[in-house]
């Protein structure tokens, strides 16, 4: 199709694009290669079913917003088609007289899916344009600019609209192009989206000579925009494309969500503990600044964004993002980064608002964690740089002191049991299964109702169980979210020492963030522990018929899904499982709006327990404002944590003479 003179130029052009190319994607992976902890590049490429599976599928935009999820993966499936037409289109203009498999079923196969998914590329992008540019989507913005760095505000808007453009001109010029030639050569009915606008051309009466002009214009506009955007491809966030599977490729596997890394606090050539600088990240949560799709899924359902604190998941990566693009020769060469995370990436004040709910790292469609950068930074605060919320220090001092934040004695631990036949560990010396009550379960009012509803479900199941009582001593759960390593790592060993003892390798518990600390932190230290929540428990009882409960319970009930069972564990059924065994005919368990991996979160997590942060609403009043809503007058929880926190807002709401919070515990024992 292209004569001589334009087959030179356009070689030329791809040298040049290829040139630039190489430079500015060298750049690219330098930036990732600046991180502390470095990809296994090899044991990536092993992963590239994964990779490729996300790639081809698009099945994470489908996680929330499901309607634009599908609308996003057309375009994407469009896009990805084009890889290929572009191959065919550029042998098309280099090579004279070639075309695709003509007069075959195959060639009619693939003209037909080009010209369905170009219209459907363009439908889209203009839809996800004026979404963002006219309709201005609050989905799409960030409430607060003070989250934004200032690169990251000026460059978003304008970024988007070159990338919206670049592939409506892209698209746009290769579809209009395909309808000249068609005008040239007759009707082609396996492309016909291109032949009905063929007849435009027709009704106007384009002479053969402009049809043939358009064509070749409209190869160069497709190609060339190509070519051109190819070394932008770095500075933009549609470089998520291509690093969005590459970003599960080189994904971290984690025993849980927030469970990182065992420090050696005692490496004397250690220079920094958790991450002050940008260099101090891992590479994979670089790789994640370039994934970032910029869709702000992750704040939708993160409760500190949602509730006005000065938190938003998605700032961070966007803010990484633009910190890469404004200092990517420099940092990219080796220079250190000027300025800590906390001036930039984001707030102090923003570190210590997170939960640790795990919502964004849930939902975001390229696997980015940015949850796991804040746990980062708090690390650095507190043993860096000693800064972080008063209250956190009296927790620190309490565990520190005392073997648990609430600071009460460690020999009052086991007064729960009183009047209780509840076996203890020093006097029974050994059984198949050690009862955690944990710091709540046997210091908080509410969390020993919770912890004696268990020991009487366990005496009725004849389970072979007994107590630490006064031996158990917090699992250092608080500290370690919090950023307080050192003492995290000192509680762990005090209660590994003890699991020794005793010859423990089974655990039961109620409260989930015990469970998440015994079962996976402990795991990275070596611990061999079998771990699991009473829900599950209970609910493996139930089916082994050890204990059958009344279905006596002739209310409504709305469940209250804890962070650290469904996210972190993956366990929704369980503790419904459980509730659904206590319901009589004429109850029904009524979900809210927000449930099982889309929950929101009480706002205890990630040490909020111990600390308030007084910006915007409360996040247990958020949260309990949707169960009244409901209608049902109980509402149940499987935590202690989340217990203490529904207590509380059913009080500041003015529900407490109206609405109860239990446990799912505590229906099975008054049911036994």
């Amino acid at each position: 199709m292209l004569l001589p003179l334009e087959r030179i130029i356009f070689i030329l052009a791809v040298l040049v694009s290829l040139g630039l190319s190489w430079v500015t994607f060298g750049q690219m992976f330098k930036v990732i290669g600046r991180g502390s902890d470095p990809i296994d590049w090899k044991k990536s490429i092993k992963n590239w079913p994964r990779g490729l599976g996300v790639f081809l599928s698009q099945k994470t935009l489908f996680k929330t917003r499901p309607g634009i999820g599908a609308i996003h993966a057309g375009v994407a499936w469009g896009f990805t088609l084009y890889m290929a037409v572009n191959v065919v289109d550029v042998l098309y203009g280099m090579i004279p007289g070639f075309h695709f498999l003509p007069n075959h079923i195959t060639g009619d196969i693939y003209r037909f899916f080009v010209d369905i998914f170009s219209v459907i590329v363009l439908v889209g992008v203009k839809y996800f344009i004026f979404r963002r540019f006219i309709y201005n989507d609050k989905q799409l913005t960030i409430n607060e600019p003070v989250l934004l760095s200032e690169s990251a505000r000026k460059g978003m808007r304008r970024d988007s609209f070159i990338v919206g453009m670049f592939i409506l001109c892209h698209v746009g010029f290769r579809f209009i192009g395909a309808s000249f030639e068609v005008a040239l050569h007759g009707q082609d009915w396996s492309q016909p989206a291109a032949t009905l606008l063929s007849y435009v051309w027709t009704w106007f009466g384009i002479a053969e000579g402009s049809l043939t002009l358009g064509e070749h214009i409209s190869w160069w506009m497709a190609l060339g925009l190509i070519l051109a955007f190819l070394p932008y491809f770095p500075y933009s966030k549609h470089a998520h494309l291509f690093m969005g599977p590459l970003n599960y490729m080189a994904e971290v596997e984690r025993r849980s969500m927030s469970t990182l890394e065992i420090m050696d606090l005692e490496d004397e050539d250690a220079a920094q503990f958790g991450a002050a600088k940008l260099e101090h990240l891992p590479q994979k949560e670089l790789l994640d600044g370039y994934a970032c799709i910029m869709c702000n899924r992750c704040q939708d359902g993160c409760p500190a964004y949602q509730t006005g604190k000065e938190l938003s998941p998605s700032a961070i990566e966007i803010n990484k993002r633009y910190y890469f693009n404004e200092h990517l020769k420099e940092f990219s060469n080796g220079a250190e980064s000027l300025d800590s995370l906390s001036k930039w990436m984001l707030s102090e004040e923003a570190a210590w608002s997170c939960t640790t709910c795990g919502f964004c790292i849930e939902v975001c469609p390229v696997g980015n964690e940015p949850m796991i950068d804040i746990l980062r930074v708090r690390q650095d605060l507190v043993l860096m740089e000693s800064n972080f919320p008063r209250d956190a220090m009296d927790v620190f001092d309490k565990i520190e002191n005392y073997g648990n934040p609430w600071g009460m004695s460690p020999q009052e631990r086991e007064k729960w049991t009183e009047g209780l036949d509840v076996p203890v560990m020093r006097e029974k010396g050994s059984a198949e299964y050690l009862y955690w009550a944990g710091c709540s379960g046997a210091y908080d009012d509410r969390g020993k109702d919770i912890s004696r509803a268990v020991a009487k479900i366990l005496k009725k199941a004849d389970v072979d169980y007994a107590i630490l009582g006064n031996e158990e001593t917090c699992t250092g759960d608080s500290a370690r979210r919090i950023g307080n390593e050192y003492l995290f790592q000192m509680q762990a060993m005090q209660n590994m020492e003890t699991f020794e003892k005793y010859g423990i390798k089974k655990i039961v518990t109620q409260c989930p963030h015990c469970l998440t600390t015994l079962k996976n932190d402990y795991g990275e230290m070596g611990a061999e522990l079998e771990v699991v929540h009473h829900s599950e428990f209970i609910a493996d009882l139930i089916k082994e018929g050890k204990i059958s409960p009344d279905q006596s319970l002739e209310e409504d009930v709305t469940f209250h899904d804890a962070c650290y069972v469904g996210r972190h564990q993956g366990e929704y059924d369980a503790p419904r499982d459980v509730l659904q065994s206590v319901m009589g005919t004429n109850g029904n368990i009524i979900e809210m709006p927000r449930n099982k991996a889309q929950s929101f979160c009480c706002g205890a997590g990630g040490g909020n327990m111990w600390y308030d942060i007084d910006r915007g609403k409360r996040i247990n009043v958020e949260r309990f404002e949707e169960a009244i809503d409901t209608g049902a007058k109980k509402v149940a929880t499987s935590c202690n944590f989340c217990m203490i926190m529904m207590e509380d807002a059913r009080k500041v709401t003015g529900q407490d003479e109206t609405m109860t919070v239990v446990d799912i515990a505590e229906l099975v024992a008054d049911r036994l």
